[in-house]
């Protein structure tokens, strides 16, 4: 028994100042470093969209598979225009309303996306990331009102990265 509590002593011992100076170096680390810019989805987003456990990879794709979109601000956050194959400019199929609490650190956006006319909307969440200098949107969607993120599987999931300039604009969507 007394060797168990000598053993359980020294382990607190040796276990709550690495805790301590962790901590420290984490204010410390946070103190210094610079304060997250605020997010602006404006550009050209493009990427493939799957659902339902499917993977990312090409095999799971036919033709129309990737989704491509120019994000341009509007009136309650960020419009996506439809870029379609001939590099024309579609209708608004993506409206992400705006949060100036996205930074580059983290954060969602929340909002609605429609693949086709006279379908039903997904409720979608999309969570912006900049790997590598790589800035990339993921989204989550779900039919219905909203979008209920304890659920295993999604119908929608998409990780477009950003590919240029948008060069659609609200005036240039067509409905």
């Amino acid at each position: 028994m007394a060797s168990v509590m000598l053993a359980s002593v020294m382990a607190g011992a040796i276990i709550a100042p690495s805790f301590v100076g962790s901590a420290a170096a984490e204010t410390g680390s946070e103190a210094t470093s610079a304060p997250s810019a605020t997010v602006s989805l404006a550009g050209r987003w493009s990427g493939k969209r799957h659902g339902y456990g499917r993977s990312e990879a090409e095999s799971d794709c036919s033709n129309g598979c990737a989704l491509t979109y120019d994000f341009v601000a509007c009136k309650d956050g960020w419009c996506g225009i439809a870029v379609k194959d001939d590099k024309t400019c579609g209708a608004i199929g993506v409206r992400l309303a705006a949060n100036s609490a996205v930074t580059n650190g983290g954060g969602t956006y929340k909002g609605q996306l429609m693949l086709a006319k006279d379908t039903a909307p997904y409720s979608v969440e999309a969570w912006y990331s900049s790997d590598e200098g790589a800035a990339k949107l993921h989204f989550l969607g779900d039919t219905g009102p909203e979008l209920r993120i304890m659920r295993r599987s999604f119908p929608f999931e998409a990780e477009l990265a950003r590919t240029g300039d948008a060069t659609c604009t609200l005036e240039k969507a067509t409905s």
